[in-house]
């Protein structure tokens, strides 16, 4: 079996390097080309970004109940009424510059003025007092003719007897036992005999019963020089226990009628005014208003990052990889130049030998 020449050897070693090189440089640039081509770059590491800051939405939008223009030596103004309920905020009033015409109004000065009114209505206040008698002429003498009267929720004014409306009511009674008596004469009686007398009479619907009877001579008739009664008269007294009420007092009720009234608070009333002046007169603070920086926030979990694309050149992928394979391959056939020129000398010298 014949043996390969001993300079072969490392010349194939050589361009077998040489091989699995351009393979590996051929992959690299050809994965550097397909993605440039499809776009895809190199990517930092990713950011979470902070949320912008929510402003809050009132909601409210006042607008002027009156706009009008003037014109006062040469100044032109624009005056806004505003009429503001008490749950409105006259914060909410717009301030901004504007232009209009040519001009640049900026806001000089706004006023407030309140305004209200007065709420009157009709009004019945009772009366209620305890008298100790039931004549109305006496009970009227003791009222007064007119009330002042206040009520809880700030109402007030003059309230006027009504006559009509006075009324007298017993408050109550008592009740008590008691004897009652009554007194009866029966004339012309021919005996003093109280069998003549009725034992029982009735007085004011009662039955009373005879508890004594006294005798006195009517009538005389002379027998033999001396006067003899020949009638009588009897004075008989009745009682029987009886029970009665007595009333402990009177309530009077009147009436005072009248109207009431209170000041109540109206709307108020802003009027703001706006001077024109030419535009490049005015100060570029006033025409420019500073943003007011945003709050710095702490991103949190749940936020989701978004990539941030670091820029790369597409052009630098494809070159670099190329370069470095021209490189190796410079490098790797002088090498091959080197090993092969060496072994031919080496070859010379042994036949000289």
């Amino acid at each position: 079996m014949r043996r390969p020449l001993p300079h072969i050897k490392p010349i194939q070693t050589a361009f077998s390097m040489l091989a699995c090189l351009l393979l590996l440089t051929c992959g690299l640039t050809a994965q550097a080309a397909e993605d440039s081509e499809s776009g895809i770059h190199q990517t930092a590491p990713p950011v979470i970004a902070a949320p912008l800051p929510q402003q809050e939405d009132t909601g409210t939008e006042l607008y002027p109940s009156e706009v009008k223009t003037t014109n006062d030596m040469g100044v032109r103004k624009i005056i806004k009424t505003y009429t503001l309920t008490a749950e409105q905020n006259p914060a909410d009033i717009p301030r901004d510059s504007f232009v209009r015409d040519g001009l640049q109004f900026a806001l000089t000065d706004i006023t407030e003025t309140r305004t209200s009114f007065t709420d009157t209505r009709s009004h019945v206040e009772g009366l209620e007092t305890s008298t100790e008698s039931s004549d109305l002429n006496e009970i009227i003498k003791l009222l007064a003719p007119v009330m002042e009267y206040q009520s809880a929720d700030g109402y007030s004014g003059l309230l006027t007897l009504d006559l009509a409306s006075v009324i007298c009511e017993e408050a109550g009674r008592r009740y008590s036992s008691f004897t009652a008596t009554a007194t009866r004469e029966y004339p012309h009686l021919s005996n003093a005999d109280t069998s003549l007398i009725p034992k029982t009479i009735t007085e004011s619907g009662r039955t009373l019963t005879l508890d004594s009877v006294s005798w006195e001579a009517q009538n005389y008739t002379n027998v033999d020089y001396l006067d003899i009664p020949d009638s009588y008269r009897a004075v008989a007294s009745y009682s029987a226990n009886a029970t009665r009420s007595v009333v402990t007092g009177y309530i009077t009720t009147a009436d005072y009628h009248g109207e009431i009234s209170k000041v109540v608070a109206g709307d108020t009333v802003y009027t703001a005014y706006f001077t024109g002046t030419a535009e490049d007169s005015i100060p570029a603070s006033i025409l420019t208003p500073t943003p007011t920086p945003a709050p710095t926030l702490t991103p949190t979990r749940e936020q989701v990052p978004e990539p941030v694309t670091a820029p790369v050149d597409s052009g630098d992928t494809r070159l670099a990889p190329t370069l470095i394979a021209f490189a190796t391959l410079a490098a790797l056939a002088g090498a091959a130049a080197y090993f092969y020129l060496r072994n031919i000398r080496h070859k010379k010298g042994n036949a000289n030998l």
